[in-house]
């Protein structure tokens, strides 16, 4: 079936078949018909309604088609406006920590180039000092030399003779003229003490660069107040290590009452801070930071929207950053250290093989409370070997 007719003119197409209007919209064969066409033509049995519901059917797909490209062009344009907000930003980002490692490694240089000049010059003094003494000496000596050549020759040449009265003479002539030259007194020979300067040079630096490094290792303790029973705190307040048997502590608000976890006795609020924690081969222990109006009683979720930054240790392989949903990680190399990095101003938390200094994972946060260092060493297994406390890392210089 062919339509005819001048739709652009305003009549209505024709059905070629059987000139009838194409009144009709075939909903199986996607076109228009004629009423014939519909009850006893090749369209008989199938779906048809008039033109008008068609159409009107047609332009609310068409409509909700419209509606939802729409709805996915305005996303993709959101998510351009992202995309080009996060170039900007990387951008930035990364010019910030380009000009602050540039200025951190200039500052160790400076340092570095400073030490040397200082130590160079010492040595130059030292070695001027030690060079000017020894060609006084050798002078003297030379000098001492020369006037022991005025004494030995007059001697040399009168053992030549045989002339008694001859050998007398020289010898009356050298007791009046000379003086014994070993009655002198020589003064020490010096030699150049390289021993000022010898000794862990690189060491020494290395203790006195610690005077330009912002952040270094915070030798923190463990506030016991905090700590539930099952915990004993150590005398310096570095170490914890979890127990078979509750303590008689007092019953207090700071104290954990559920979760088996001591804070830090240090909290901030501002600057950049890292602290070391010993776990020697642990298989279990929790450690990250938590706000410190974080509630003591009751379970404790370790979960950035509640406060708590953290990383965890189960079975001896499985770490987690505990996040919503928690992350597994993979680590490779069993750290015996992990180092724990805050910057409370830029909103990081960092976790790290203090080892090996490789990052294990980092959060991203915006923080609104004074932070505090949270520690777990969890429950003492029966039959568990090894050393099971968590310990402080204090660094000395």
């Amino acid at each position: 079936m062919e339509e005819k007719g001048d739709a652009a003119s305003g009549e209505v197409a024709r059905c070629a078949e059987h000139g009838k209007k194409l009144m009709y919209f075939c909903r199986v064969e996607k076109q228009k018909v004629c009423s014939k066409c519909a009850i006893t033509g090749s369209h008989r049995g199938h779906t048809v309604v008039a033109v008008e519901e068609a159409l009107s059917e047609l332009k609310e797909s068409l409509t909700a088609k419209l509606v939802e490209l729409q709805a996915e062009s305005s996303e993709q344009t959101s998510r351009l406006e992202e995309i080009e907000r996060n170039t900007t930003a990387a951008q930035e980002q990364a010019e910030i920590l380009e000009r602050q490692v540039q200025d951190d490694f200039a500052a160790l240089r400076t340092f570095l180039d400073s030490e040397e000049k200082v130590l160079m010059e010492l040595i130059a003094a030292e070695k001027q000092k030690t060079l000017e003494e020894l060609r006084r000496l050798k002078a003297e000596c030379l000098q001492r030399i020369a006037h022991l050549k005025l004494l030995i020759d007059p001697l040399d040449a009168a053992l030549q003779t045989t002339n008694v009265n001859g050998l007398l003479k020289v010898l009356n002539t050298s007791s009046d003229r000379f003086r014994n030259p070993y009655e002198t007194v020589n003064d020490p020979i010096v030699h150049f003490e390289a021993e000022k300067f010898c000794g862990p040079l690189q060491y020494k630096v290395w203790k006195k660069m610690f005077q330009i490094i912002q952040t270094v290792p915070e030798a923190y303790t463990f506030d016991h107040s905090t700590a539930h029973p099952y915990l004993q705190i150590s005398a310096n307040r570095r170490s914890v290590i979890p127990l078979c048997a509750p303590l008689p502590v007092v019953s207090m608000d700071a104290r954990f009452d559920t979760a088996l976890c001591v804070l830090g006795a240090e909290a901030f609020s501002t600057g950049k801070h890292y602290w070391e924690v010993t776990v020697n081969k642990k298989d279990k222990w929790d450690l990250g930071v938590a706000f410190n109006c974080i509630s003591r009683h009751g379970d404790i979720v370790y979960r950035p929207s509640d406060g708590i930054w953290c990383l965890t240790l189960r079975d001896g392989c499985h770490y987690e950053a505990c996040d919503d949903p928690d992350i597994r990680l993979k680590v490779q190399h069993k750290p015996c250290r992990i180092g724990i990095y805050v910057d409370y101003e830029g909103g990081v938390v960092s976790f790290f093989d203090a080892e090996t200094m490789q990052m294990l994972h980092v959060f991203r946060a915006h923080f609104s409370h004074p932070l505090i260092p949270l520690y777990s060493p969890c429950k003492l297994e029966d039959g568990a070997l090894g050393d099971q406390r968590l310990s402080i890392f204090k660094l000395n210089v």
